[in-house]
């Protein structure tokens, strides 16, 4: 209690602070402030985007409309304004990673277009604004427009060129004081890119750069673990943050300045980690918010990190089980939770796992999304994930506002295998703080794969006063084709690549529901679940399921 109150404390003081702070960057005065002094006349060290952009997007952006993973926006002075309450548009737009778009068109129409979104922003928002600079975005702005001068300012008039450099200025002065902000994660690695490149851009700022590497290297340390997972457990978080220290090694080079060994070798360790998330349609696993991420992308990343062509040996990294057998892999999540604050949107999935056939995801959580904090919420949630739930409530306990507040102890995990399978035992006890139970899942997988069984056991160490519901789920990629329940039970799953599979469970009522996939994308994709059900009467109860190809 004393802890809770203690933190109430911390939100409440924190609340006047950063209203204090809002006030003041709304004066005239402190807009002033920023545009004293001399604003940048030039750029010292000329840096470069190394990312490759969509040229079909680009060639859009030249006729009027901003696409961007299904979403489209036509281009206009007043779309600035327009979209600032739309969560994707806030960091998609005004984050200007779409110069990757444009560049990749090349050609004076895509340079013309690109300066004109940069006059009208800056003629729109060019003083402080609460949404539009915030450091995380105004971070990646800032990497985005010196890294692409060469594309669209250079051969631009006088005028134009001493509006962005004093834009530019005004922005980084404003990032260095408030700095590192309320950031955390990747989004305050990219507030720290962002000041660096200006710092190494403007002459005589080399305090921003210093101030951004303090920010960095103590970041490395405490958001890459020793076995060179991301703190938040997310492989998409690990991927993000390996690209930013990628950048961060690109530039110093480009600068002709040494790279600090503590970021060569986290990259040496995050290489392998990651590869060990990659499946074989190269593309990432989901777990705790990540999404799967373009294969380009992923192995783009992975080629530049020494050492990563192949994942870890011995199939287990921070509490990750990856088992590979024929052309079945499965991965199984029995890690820790984080301390805080990443334990707060950690997602409450002890025991999860996801299982794929070749390039063919079948059972899959159900992701994540980049912008959208309800979207967020309800997927930290148990029931969106395969794994098993107690009367609807998720494994862990959640605040009003969704942060998760309750943790589990270790799981107890053993692996055993040989030539012709694999078997996993986990049990966690998550449930027994609330109701004195504990969960524990076994998977075996066949030695060619074809074969993958599993058993989950409730046993509760107080007698029972009354029933609990009980609900295993196993989300399905939205490619997989599933047929109606047969008369034993069972249903039969078709991959897109014909193989077929048959499901089946024992101990429990077997129905299919409707579920959702945000596993790439802004938008969710429709798909179906296989939900076994049963009644915790006793003090212990199992279910039994398998799937088997045909």
């Amino acid at each position: 209690m004393q802890a809770v109150k203690e933190h109430n404390n911390l939100l409440f003081f924190g609340n006047i602070k950063r209203m204090a702070h809002t006030a003041a960057c709304r004066s005239p005065f402190y807009n002033w402030l920023l545009s004293s002094g001399d604003a940048p006349r030039h750029l010292q060290v000329k840096l470069a985007d190394p990312w490759p952009g969509h040229a079909d997007a680009g060639r859009l952006m030249c006729r009027g409309v901003l696409s961007h993973q299904g979403l489209s926006l036509p281009l206009s002075p007043s779309m600035w304004v327009d979209t600032i309450e739309h969560p994707v548009w806030q960091n998609v737009l005004h984050g200007f990673t779409w110069l990757r778009d444009l560049r990749a068109v090349s050609g004076d129409t895509s340079r013309r277009v690109a300066r004109v979104m940069v006059e009208d922003w800056i003629a729109s928002f060019d003083r402080w604004d609460s949404v539009t600079w915030r450091p995380d975005i105004m971070g990646q702005r800032i990497t985005m427009w010196l890294t692409f001068y060469d594309f669209f300012c250079a051969s631009a008039d006088e005028s134009f060129q001493r509006k962005y450099l004093a834009s530019l200025g005004r922005q980084a002065r404003h990032l260095s004081r408030v700095f590192p902000a309320d950031l955390q994660g990747v989004s305050l690695m990219r507030a720290a890119q962002g000041l660096i490149y200006a710092g190494l851009s403007f002459a005589g700022r080399e305090e921003w750069v210093l101030q951004g590497f303090d920010v960095v290297l103590r970041e490395i340390e405490s958001q890459i673990m020793r076995e060179g997972t991301h703190v938040s457990g997310s492989p998409e978080a690990l991927l993000q943050f390996a690209q930013i220290l990628l950048d961060l090694r690109y530039t110093l080079n480009r600068a002709g300045l040494p790279v600090p060994e503590k970021i060569n070798q986290a990259l040496e360790k995050i290489g392998p980690t990651l590869r060990f998330f990659v499946y074989p349609d190269r593309k990432l696993a989901l777990f705790h918010g990540g999404q799967e991420c373009a294969p380009q992308v992923v192995e783009s990343v992975l080629s530049q990190i020494r050492g990563s062509k192949r994942p870890h040996k011995g199939g287990a990294v921070a509490g990750f089980e990856r088992v590979m057998q024929g052309r079945s892999l499965l991965m199984m999540d029995t890690s820790p939770l984080p301390e805080s604050p990443y334990m707060e949107r950690s997602h409450s999935a002890p025991l999860a796992f996801e299982f794929s056939y070749g390039r063919d995801r079948v059972f899959v959580n159900c992701g994540g999304h980049p912008y959208s904090a309800d979207w967020q919420r309800g997927l930290q949630h148990t029931a969106a994930h395969n794994a098993l739930m107690l009367d609807g409530h998720p494994v862990h306990e959640f605040s009003n506002d969704g942060r998760m507040t309750s943790r589990h102890g270790p799981i107890c995990c053993v692996r055993r295998e040989n030539k012709e399978a694999c078997l996993i035992e986990a049990v966690h006890d998550a449930y027994r703080a609330r109701w004195g139970i504990e969960h524990e899942r076994r998977l075996f997988l066949s030695e060619q794969g074809h074969d993958l069984r599993g058993e989950d056991t409730l046993t509760s160490s107080v007698p029972l006063t009354f029933e609990r519901q009980v609900v295993l789920r196993f989300h399905l990629h939205p490619k997989v084709m599933v047929s109606d329940i047969g008369e034993g039970q069972d249903v039969t799953l078709t991959l897109p690549g014909g193989s077929v599979w048959r499901f089946y469970g024992i101990g429990a009522a077997l129905s299919l529901e409707s579920s959702i996939y945000l596993g790439a994308g802004l938008k969710p994709a429709k798909t179906r679940q296989i939900v076994l059900s049963s009644l915790l009467r006793e003090e212990r109860l199992q279910v039994k399921w398998a799937l088997q190809r045909e």
